[in-house]
């Protein structure tokens, strides 16, 4: 890409803010979550069972609200989000690409993996049915899609992505992204380990795609016109 055309950098790249992650090792991270999911394992059929034998049933007004909040990070919603941050940020072209192709990534390896193991699904408990199929299963019925759980990828994949860009609402984002996953499992659609599989697996994907720089090696390969109208800032917008 020419250095002559000024509003087009040769890579887009925005780095993780500033105090991003509370200052722990990698490794203790990865080793809370490993063991986090361990003990998910371990209490997948109790938990399972306890909620087949003792349903929450929310009234029919909470569940509508409890409905809605679950498509957080699910196609519409995040398809909307991501219009509504390249239409109301400064910078927000580039930003909702980014965001997008975090988000695309993270549930494209989510259901290529569910298709691999095969896990069949909480429901299935009543037929005597649990454990691993393989892909012969996975790639053929969605009752032996359980792991990792879509949802919840795709809700920790949206929240992840606005957390880059976005900091100071991290928490609200990753809230958002923790009740898809508590309701996929009160609803017998997944065991906990899947969501717990599924919220690791997009945040490392998403939080991976954005490191590297993927969305800009992205962008500086559509044609110049596309790249200019990407990167001029919405002047309407005031300079952050």
């Amino acid at each position: 890409m020419s250095k002559t055309e000024p509003n087009i950098p040769e890579v887009y790249y925005q780095p993780a803010p500033q105090h991003f992650d509370l200052r722990w090792p990698r490794w203790t991270k990865i080793a809370f979550v490993l063991g986090l999911f361990l003990i998910a394992v371990y209490f997948d059929l109790p938990i399972a069972n306890w909620f087949f034998a003792h349903p929450i049933r929310f009234k029919s007004d909470v569940n509508l609200e409890m409905i809605m909040l679950m498509q957080w990070g699910q196609w519409t919603c995040s398809v909307l989000v991501i219009i509504a941050v390249a239409m109301l940020d400064r910078e927000g072209r580039k930003k909702a690409i980014s965001i997008a192709t975090g988000c695309i990534c993270a549930v494209v390896l989510c259901y290529l993996l569910k298709g691999l193991f095969g896990r069949a699904r909480p429901w299935l408990l009543h037929k005597h049915i649990y454990g691993l199929y393989g892909p012969a299963m996975g790639f053929h019925s969605a009752a032996y899609q359980s792991f990792p759980s879509a949802h919840t990828s795709g809700a920790f994949a949206l929240a992840a992505g606005l957390a880059w860009f976005y900091p100071n609402g991290r928490a609200l984002f990753y809230f958002l992204a923790g009740d898809v996953a508590v309701q996929r499992v009160l609803r017998h659609a997944h065991y906990p380990s899947d969501v717990v599989a599924g919220a690791f697996l997009a945040t490392v994907i998403v939080r991976s795609v954005l490191w590297m720089g993927l969305p800009g090696r992205i962008m500086a390969k559509f044609p110049i016109a596309w790249q200019k109208w990407i990167f001029t800032p919405n002047a309407e917008h005031p300079t952050q």
